[in-house]
């Protein structure tokens, strides 16, 4: 019988604070400013009942197709501005707030489950708003698994898909998810939903964190962000096959982890079953979290691979 923490991880329950909050300590003071970043414009696209932000940055006339980045689970768009930066001399480069993340509002209170179709389908929306017709789609965590999504129903769109991190899991039950799920969620949420203050040492315990203090900072403001979202976006990874699905991806396709990463290598086999013509590697000096730990690494990893 798989343990209540385990299950939170193979749930796909990636952004942080999976054990050990500080009891009742909401996040009450936070500044949600996300940091500065390499960024030439933010604007934002009314889709369905909302509002999904996103920021740009990096040449528009290449003859390639744009780079699209997806943040992690209870983060923002901010989590790559490093390697956007980077990918940006050469590339132009679009990051997305996730629905409820960031700066993506919607309006209402958020579904029981936002499932990850309806993310990657407002993101095609996105596209077709800003006629773009073929991505390069990387994602971490919760942006990687709907980038999984994306490029299993929408292949047309995609060019090249990168996965950073993510929990490539097989689909549970809503059964499961109220009975393991929101019952293990008890103690990182306040009564009213909202993220609490988590131990910055789960960084390093749960995800291999080794300099976990400015991403700890940052974590705390981006998951307040994220707010009431955060668990429904957690049950969409968790309702949905994402390794079953995977094996319906036709673009080439890389997957790379942390070396130092604690929470998500135990997703690797499922996912060569799945997608034996993937390249996978990892990425050296770094936890679960490469895009902030190690951008520059990554950033040549990707950059290679798309190009």
């Amino acid at each position: 019988m798989i343990n209540r923490r385990d299950f939170v991880l193979a749930a796909g329950m990636s952004a942080l604070g999976v054990a050990g909050p500080t009891p009742g300590a909401a996040q009450a003071g936070v500044d949600v400013t996300p940091p500065e970043g390499p960024w030439e414009s933010r604007n934002e696209l009314r889709r369905a009942g909302g509002v999904l932000h996103y920021a740009a940055t990096g040449p528009d006339d290449t003859g390639k197709p744009p780079v699209v980045l997806l943040h992690r689970l209870g983060g923002w768009l901010s989590d790559w501005r490093h390697v956007a930066a980077i990918l940006g001399r050469e590339r132009r480069v679009i990051a997305f707030d996730l629905p409820g993340h960031g700066g993506s509002r919607w309006q209402g209170r958020p579904p029981y489950v936002q499932t990850l179709g309806e993310s990657a389908s407002l993101l095609v929306g996105a596209f077709d708003e800003l006629e773009i017709d073929k991505v390069d789609l990387i994602g971490t965590s919760l942006g990687g698994c709907v980038s999984v999504i994306l490029a299993a129903f929408w292949p047309e769109r995609i060019n090249k898909l990168a996965i950073v991190s993510s929990a490539l899991a097989p689909r549970r039950s809503l059964d499961q998810i109220r009975a393991l799920i929101d019952d293990a969620q008890r103690d990182l949420f306040d009564e009213n939903g909202r993220p609490i203050v988590f131990r910055e040492e789960m960084l390093n315990e749960t995800f291999g964190i080794v300099d976990t203090h400015d991403i700890y900072v940052e974590s705390l403001a981006s998951r307040k962000a994220a707010g009431l979202w955060i668990q429904p976006s957690e049950r969409g990874v968790a309702i949905t096959d994402i390794v079953g699905t995977l094996a319906r991806v036709k673009a080439p396709t890389l997957i790379a982890y942390g070396e130092k990463d604690r929470a998500y290598w135990k997703y690797r086999a499922g996912a060569e079953a799945a997608l034996p013509g993937a390249t996978f590697l990892e990425i050296a000096n770094s936890g679960a979290f490469a895009m902030q730990e190690e951008p520059a690494a990554l950033a040549r990893v990707l950059r290679d691979f798309i190009d």
